[in-house]
């Protein structure tokens, strides 16, 4: 402010009624100017409305009959960014093998950018079982019981689903996918910016669940004569002929108090990597004499 006159000018600002002009700061907000003097005003300027603006501005000055007004234009914008790859696809996933894809999201702006990574699509229950969880489960039975949740599986990870990216620099993100649904995904990991908006930028996902099929190479196995109630064992060859890895587990023998014949293997469950085959130990004992089939 430029006092012109020749005597003391007493000042102070006229509240902005405005919900743009409340972004704005004045310091000083009143104060004196002396005679032929000046008063720097420093003005800060803080805002989540994205776009341009006009704003004007009153100091009303003692004994003058109209106020000094002043005018401020500007246009606020929100950051800009990217991530490097148009989409992120997983192609045939097998059920309960994590699978994790990279990206980089890339802040072009000369401000830092505080942002939350997230998957609408996503189940809203407890994490999705892989299947090196399910091998050290006591009973492997987490599977079975998913399809009686109420909430779906979160099948999806993103690291780190929230930071901030300093101006024009980069972050590195994995997204991992262990699916507990055999379907086909088409989703979208979407960008929210704090004090700019929700969903500001969305990356395409897209997988699909299978579960690859194996096989017993021998799907008939004969013990031949055996003791009552002593253990006899043979080993069961489990193939995997396609490009994923399976998992198997010897599913827990149903009345086995009244079973005739008692089966059961010191390696339930296990992995076939894609292309190869596992030998499983397989014990059987016999509960009543003569001939059994089970």
């Amino acid at each position: 402010l430029f006092n012109k006159g020749p005597i003391n000018a007493v000042f102070n600002l006229v509240p902005p009624a405005t919900v743009l002009g409340c972004c704005f700061t004045f310091l000083p907000q009143e104060g004196t100017v002396l005679p032929e003097e000046l008063q720097v005003i420093r003005i800060s300027f803080s805002s989540t409305i994205l776009g341009q603006f006009t704003e004007e501005f009153r100091f009303s000055v003692n004994g003058s009959p109209e106020p000094v007004a002043l005018t401020i234009r500007g246009c606020v914008i929100g950051p800009t960014f990217h991530f490097d790859v148009p989409a992120l696809h997983f192609g045939d996933v097998s059920f309960g093998f994590p699978h994790t894809l990279p990206c980089r999201l890339t802040n072009t702006s000369l401000v830092p950018m505080t942002f939350s990574l997230r998957i609408p699509g996503d189940g809203s229950g407890k994490p999705s079982a892989s299947s090196f969880v399910q091998m050290s489960g006591s009973t492997g039975s987490s599977w079975r019981k998913g399809a009686q949740r109420c909430l779906k599986p979160r099948e999806f990870t993103i690291k780190p689903c929230r930071g901030t990216v300093r101006s024009l620099g980069v972050l590195d993100i994995q997204v991992t996918l262990c699916s507990n649904t055999l379907k086909s995904y088409e989703l979208a990991l979407v960008v929210d910016v704090d004090g700019v908006g929700k969903e500001v930028l969305a990356l395409l996902l897209t997988a699909r669940c299978i579960v690859p099929p194996l096989r017993v190479l021998n799907p008939i196995v004969t013990f031949g004569r055996c003791f009552l109630k002593f253990p006899y064992q043979q080993m069961l060859t489990l193939v995997n002929d396609s490009d994923l890895p399976g998992c198997y587990q010897l599913l827990p023998q149903k009345h086995k108090k009244d079973a005739s014949v008692w089966y059961s293997s010191r390696a339930p469950c296990g992995i076939v990597q894609p292309h190869s085959s596992v030998e499983v130990p397989f014990t059987l004992e016999a509960q009543v004499v003569g001939e059994q089939d089970t």
